[in-house]
């Protein structure tokens, strides 16, 4: 399903001065010289749960517009804004939903806008729900995903909640559902009628997969530098989900792999962790292989002992014949169904 997009367009001077004077400016101006340094203009329209939907404009130059004109950004989660979540239940026609933004700018701010064969996509999530049954397994999904990699991208890993990977081109989010709603979400609900026990316990099994496609990818894509929103296929942007999240289960698959064997722990190790730390989780390896975990054990600290265990099960190293390393729950959401 799509859920938040950017959308912007060229508007002119008369436009851009109705909004600006009913939005919030602020500006940075160089005391000594009055020179005025930047401008930012924005305003935020609250939908039924409080989700808000962004409005900024500003010079045409930001997106290589005529000199003569300004721009419009409008930016939020229609589903957010209508349903007040956006697990599922969701929204695939990307003309319908910019039409209904567009026609909630027009409404706030008492204007005309261009039609939409005038507007222009900047971003767009897609992002899917599927139901794994419960927060244990919510949870073990995701941290089994702690030591996946991808190539030429930074990774952050929050324990039970989520994994990103941030991208020029797009930025993918696995997240438990559950927990980012009461962590983000719950509070907007305090004096509405929405069901939020019912909505609570319907997603206590929701892992989030969710894929930012952003402006880079989408010119690479159509190979315009402004693409219209009337040329673009959902399939296109759903394709881009699946290459992007291929990629990066195909790379996590080969890194949860239990390794065993000396070379090949020695290898697993030096890729997960630092040199000093990899060398020294070798050693006590090998010191196990010779000796035994119980005497092993009677020559180490005893916080020494269980954190060296506990970093190689989380390597997914297999050291000892004698010692069962945990499965993982496994999931594939190219086999699963959407949470509709």
């Amino acid at each position: 399903m799509i859920d938040t997009i950017k959308i912007y367009c060229e508007i002119p001077f008369e436009l851009y001065s109705k909004i600006y004077n009913k939005s919030i400016v602020k500006s940075s101006i160089n005391k000594a010289t009055g020179e005025l340094i930047y401008e930012v203009v924005n305003d935020h329209l609250e939908g039924s749960y409080s989700s808000s939907l962004s409005v900024r404009v500003g010079n045409g130059a930001k997106y290589q517009f005529s000199d003569l004109f300004y721009y419009i950004e409008i930016e939020g989660s229609y589903h957010k804004i209508i349903k007040g979540y956006n697990s599922h239940n969701g929204f695939y026609d990307l003309e319908f939903i910019c039409k209904e933004l567009i026609e909630m700018t027009e409404n706030a701010y008492e204007i005309n806008l261009p039609i939409l064969q005038n507007w222009f996509l900047q971003r767009c999530d897609i992002a899917i729900c599927y139901d794994l049954g419960n927060q244990k397994n919510v949870k073990d999904y995701i941290n089994s995903l702690s030591r996946c990699s991808y190539p030429r991208r930074k990774l952050k890993f929050f324990y039970d909640e989520s994994v990103y990977i941030s991208g020029t081109m797009t930025t993918l989010k696995i997240y438990n559902k559950y927990l980012e709603f009461r962590k983000n979400d719950l509070k907007k609900f305090h004096s509405t009628n929405f069901d939020i026990m019912r909505y609570l316990e319907e997603i206590q099994g929701f892992v989030r997969f969710e894929c930012e496609v952003k402006k880079k990818m989408l010119v690479k894509l159509y190979n315009k530098k402004h693409i219209r929103i009337i040329d673009i296929k959902y399939e296109d942007l759903r394709k881009i989900w699946s290459d992007e999240f291929m990629k990066m289960l195909n790379l996590i698959e080969k890194d949860l792999e239990i390794v065993r064997g000396m070379e090949n722990v020695k290898e697993r190790l030096l890729d997960v962790y630092k040199k000093g730390k990899a060398m020294r989780l070798y050693n006590f390896y090998c010191a196990v292989q010779l000796e035994g975990l119980q005497n092993v054990k009677r020559s180490f600290l005893h916080s020494t002992y269980y954190q060296n265990i506990k970093d190689l099960k989380q390597a997914r190293v297999d050291f000892s014949q004698m010692y069962k390393i945990e499965e993982t729950f496994y999931f594939n959401p190219f086999e699963s169904q959407e949470v509709a």
